[in-house]
């Protein structure tokens, strides 16, 4: 700038001397050019050098623009770096949802949206389930029927996780009423790994009897559309809950929980006993040995009846009883079990389930009256399903019988035994998590009253039951 100053400077002094020396170029126009008196510069020269200056005077303004230009290009791109390393900053603290001085975060894992800290004490899960359902049922017979229409058998929502420590797990899951719409609470339990070196953990809260295998497998993970009619009729409910505290140890190929609870069907009761209980109290246990597989498999392939995305095989036997008393009824329920599966796609399960009830009243749909003597019902169950080759469809058959000592309300009369013959195809979407299922169901003797969780109408004639469901998960 001050080089700029003096050039426009010698320009001015130029410039006014050129207008002095070019005032009497008007009286001597004619007169040939020649040098100024005393050697001073003639009025051509004072033009040269006047161009000479103003070229100089705009080459130094190019390249003070061009310096401008450069700087202000300069500050415009560390200005584009800092604004996109700001926003990367930005986005990362986003990803992990909470940048908490903790560390959360939050994401997908193993098919599941989860929330938790950095060194894995903390996380919380969102559980939610859906079954939309069809059913068509038709009697035929004396009096034929036929009903159809839609229904939401499963709403369910809770969530679960780990709290403190990774050893201190917790679950909680509600439901709604597939008729009223009603919320209860089915399942609240924690678990704590007492003995980590050891792999004994102690359970306690209200959770599903761990004695029967087929219920511990979730609703979410049947291969057919319910659980079986004779699971019904034996243990009274298709999931019976409990309360009370268990104690679980996994040693290599085993299995082993057993504890003191309120009894089996004793969910969301409170302390006192029968009769103004339902219970005196119950004892639980059960065993399972992993022949073929590990019982860190449980969760994932155990405890689930279908073969799809099994990595190993799987050959599980389980045994398991259940004694719970109530005033003078002693009832002992008692399973023993196998399920075997194949990284191929193909599953196999087998059950049988007995309840010896001594001097009361018995249980069951309608209760089992067995007066003062005693009274031993059973049954047996046997399904199988497979995955078809390189596609979403798996193909699946079960039946299921059961035997009563005393006959119980079956329609207009009674019945002492009773079959289920079902078949049918899931073709899964998303896994478990978007599924449909399409089963139809067979009833060679009817079905007993109390059975509507499963779709069916008390009868004593042929039955069959055509039922489609999609199920959601997230």
């Amino acid at each position: 700038m001050n080089l700029k100053k003096t050039i426009w400077s010698i320009s001015a002094a130029l410039a006014g001397a050129l207008v002095i020396n070019a005032s009497p170029a008007t009286t001597r126009a004619a007169e040939p050019a020649a040098a100024a008196p005393g050697g001073e510069p003639t009025t051509e020269q004072l033009q040269q050098k006047l161009q000479q200056l103003q070229s100089k005077l705009q080459q130094l303004e190019s390249q003070q623009q061009a310096q401008q230009s450069a700087t202000q290009q300069s500050a415009t791109s560390r200005a584009t770096d800092d604004t996109v390393e700001r926003v990367l900053r930005d986005a990362d603290k986003r990803s992990q949802l909470m940048q908490l001085d903790e560390g959360f975060t939050a994401g997908f894992n193993n098919g599941r949206f989860v929330i938790g800290s950095a060194d894995g004490n903390f996380s919380l899960m969102p559980l939610l389930q859906l079954q939309f359902r069809n059913v068509t049922n038709y009697i035929s017979g004396d009096g034929d029927s036929i009903e159809n229409g839609f229904e939401i058998r499963r709403a369910k929502f809770g969530f679960d996780g780990n709290a403190f420590s990774k050893d201190f797990y917790y679950y909680f899951l509600w439901a709604t009423s597939s008729t009223t719409g009603g919320v209860s609470l089915e399942q609240a339990w924690v678990r704590y790994k007492a003995l980590p070196d050891a792999n004994m953990s102690v359970r306690l809260g209200q959770f599903v009897d761990p004695a029967i295998h087929e219920q511990n497998v979730s609703s979410k993970f049947q291969l057919a559309v319910e659980r079986s009619l004779m699971l019904q009729i034996l243990a009274g409910t298709g999931e019976s809950f409990t309360q009370g505290v268990t104690a679980l140890w996994e040693p290599d190929h085993f299995r082993f929980e057993a504890g003191f609870t309120d009894g089996i069907n004793t969910g969301n009761t409170d302390f006192r006993d029968f009769p103004t209980g339902p219970t005196d109290f119950g004892v639980v246990g059960r065993a399972e040995w992993f022949a073929i597989g590990d019982p860190k498999q449980y969760i994932k392939e155990y405890n689930d009846f279908t073969a799809r995305g099994d990595k190993e095989n799987l050959l599980v036997f389980g045994a398991g009883v259940d004694w719970t008393q109530a005033g003078d009824t002693d009832d002992l329920t008692h399973t023993a079990d196998v399920q075997f599966e194949t990284e191929s796609g193909l599953t196999i399960y087998g059950a049988y389930l007995g309840q010896y009830l001594h001097n009361g009243a018995g249980t069951g749909i309608t209760g089992v009256t067995g007066g003062a003597g005693d009274t031993y019902n059973w049954g047996f169950l046997v399904q199988a399903g497979y995955v078809l080759p390189n596609t979403n469809v798996e193909l699946f058959g079960r039946y299921d019988y059961t035997h009563l000592d005393n006959a119980i309300a079956a329609g207009i009369g009674t019945e002492d035994t009773f079959q289920e013959i079902t078949g049918g195809v899931n073709y899964f979407f998303a896994g478990h998590n978007a599924k449909f299922t399409l089963d139809l169901t067979f009833l060679p003797n009817g079905s007993p009253g109390g059975a509507g969780g499963l779709d069916f109408i008390s009868s004593n004639d042929d039955e069959w039951v055509l039922r489609g469901q999609f199920q959601l998960l997230l």
